[in-house]
């Protein structure tokens, strides 16, 4: 028997492990016979717009306006509909049954059918494209034999019709929708079909993708200065601005072209708040984040729990947050951050320089050793934290220096384990616990999946896959609740603060709706519209 039922914001109506489904709406465009455009912020300098790769949020920007996905979630953190119109959840939630929209189009016209949603999560699973958010589909049928080599696609992922497509697991998994979102952009097999699964990496498709189901197709991109986007007349509904200009700026000449009208649309730093918010024309709206901004600590140079702990002791995360955000974001001690799997007796570690340094000196630490802190340059508030953070380190005799990096510096020295500590954000963990495998699984280190701190616990490992497979809400918060404390104890990141995204929109754009993970910002992009 299955069932179906609209989803809240709350990740407990993810373990019922029951149906979901929805309608979406959107606003008309704007009544006017000229063309329409807006320019938009863009707060890092994309590189390639490859979604089989690890990227960077400006980059995930970008993507979500270009491709689609078969869901994603709303201010609110609840699953919203997009290329799919609803959704069946087996009661032993062990197949998830998806239903497209009637009438779906590339943008250069062809149609868009479970096909394409099959070849796309063959090409996510696929050994050969280095994908990774392959980890992510480790619990479909057939993947073990796909990454082993013995069959050609996913056996668990089928296409019951051209509007129908059915993802079928190994074992329950009550959160598995968590996995999908923000991650899989469904990409066109009449496009990129004919090419090898090992070279989609690097195809030329990906510098420039013309072809999508995003509201917007790319015409240009510009490296170093804007992408430019044109409105996607085959999109499933009206498109309300014809051109998007998403400008590669720093934050705070981002924030003056606001002032100057120049500027429709701006993730602010809360550093810049108290100025904008005076701006005539300019509205200010902010939502608290999914995710949260941390210091990736290179397990394999840093594999010692109590060095771990003694530099997040070490850090005045709350004087970060009141000094640097403006009290805008929340302290944060777990990668886990559905509210019910947090239990009430994390360790907190409040910031106490004395007993960081005893930390270290019970770890035998070499305080003649180097620790780079590294991160990409140009945003205000991360750069403050930056430069609070290694202050907080030499302090406790820490011999820290910075280190900046370009962009597509940042995958590279990951891969290569060439980091100690490393500035990074994102993340949609607030849906559900299951969410935060990627970061947390041996299996997930990368390049093989999203634990960018190289970080393995087997013990932590069971118990998030116990988590996954238990239907009952109360007996699922009982186990995460238990995995929260081991990765509280193990600090495979530095935790630095969930931040409010915080968004400034001129007069002219009209329809944005403010999200709080700042990688699906442009969630509701078709819906805006211009009035002059």
């Amino acid at each position: 028997m299955q069932s179906r039922f609209l989803t809240g914001a709350l990740a407990l109506a993810a373990t019922a492990a029951l149906a979901v489904g929805c309608s979406a709406s959107s606003a008309p465009p704007a009544e006017s016979d000229e063309p329409t455009s807006a320019n938009v912020y863009l707060y890092q300098k994309p590189v390639t717009f490859n979604p089989l790769v690890a990227g960077l949020g400006a980059e995930a920007l970008t993507m979500s306006l270009v491709y689609d996905t078969l869901y994603t979630t709303d201010p609110e953190f609840a699953y919203q509909p997009r290329l799919a119109e609803s959704w069946d959840v087996s009661d032993d939630a062990t197949e998830y049954t998806f239903h497209l929209r009637d009438g779906l189009e590339w943008s250069d016209g062809e149609p868009l059918t479970a096909d394409d949603i099959v070849y796309s999560f063959n090409l996510y699973a696929n050994p050969a494209t280095a994908s990774i958010y392959a980890s992510r589909l480790a619990g479909v049928e057939g993947y073990d034999e796909f990454k082993a080599g013995t069959a050609d696609s996913l056996s668990g992922v089928e296409a019951v019709d051209d509007q129908t497509v059915k993802i079928t697991l190994k074992a329950p998994n009550a959160g598995f929708m968590s996995l999908l979102v923000g991650s899989f952009f469904i990409l066109p097999e009449h496009v990129l079909g004919d090419v090898e699964p090992a070279a989609l990496p690097d195809d030329e498709y990906f510098t420039l993708p013309d072809v999508g189901a995003g509201p917007y197709t790319m015409k240009e991109f510009n490296v170093d200065q804007d992408v430019v986007l044109e409105k996607n007349d085959n999109y499933r509904t009206d498109v309300g601005i014809d051109t998007l200009y998403l400008k590669m700026l720093t934050s705070d000449v981002a924030t003056a072209q606001l002032a100057t009208g120049e500027m429709d649309l701006v993730q602010l730093s809360a550093l810049d708040l108290g100025a904008v918010e005076g701006l005539p024309g300019v509205t200010v709206s902010s939502k608290p984040s999914a995710g949260f901004l941390r210091l990736l600590v290179n397990f394999e140079k840093f594999p010692d729990e109590l060095v771990r702990q003694a530099f997040l002791t070490a850090i005045d995360r709350e004087g970060i947050i009141d000094g640097v955000l403006s009290g805008y974001g929340q302290p944060i001690n777990s990668t886990i951050m559905t509210p019910w799997a947090l239990p009430d007796d994390l360790d907190t570690y409040d910031y106490d320089p004395d007993r960081a340094k005893e930390l270290l000196e019970e770890a035998g630490w070499d305080f003649s050793q180097e620790v780079k802190l590294t991160w990409i340059p140009g945003t205000r508030d991360r750069d403050q934290s930056v430069e609070v953070i290694l202050e907080n380190l030499k302090a406790i005799g820490v011999n820290a220096v910075a280190n900046q990096i370009e962009s597509a510096a940042q995958l590279p020295m990951i891969e290569n384990a060439e980091y100690d500590l490393m500035v990074s954000g994102g993340g949609t963990y607030t849906t559900d616990p299951a969410a935060s495998v990627a970061p947390l699984s041996c299996a997930t280190v990368y390049p093989a999946g999203g634990n960018t701190s190289l970080f393995c616990n087997p013990e932590l490992d069971a118990l998030m896959a116990e988590g996954q497979q238990i239907a009952d809400p109360d007996e699922r918060a009982e186990v995460y609740q238990e995995a929260a404390r081991v990765d509280n104890e193990n600090v495979p990141y530095l935790w630095l603060y969930v931040p409010d995204t915080i968004w400034a929109t001129s007069e002219r754009l009209k329809g944005f709706e403010p999200h709080g993970d700042f990688t699906n910002g442009f969630w509701n992009a078709a819906d805006w519209t211009i009035s002059e």
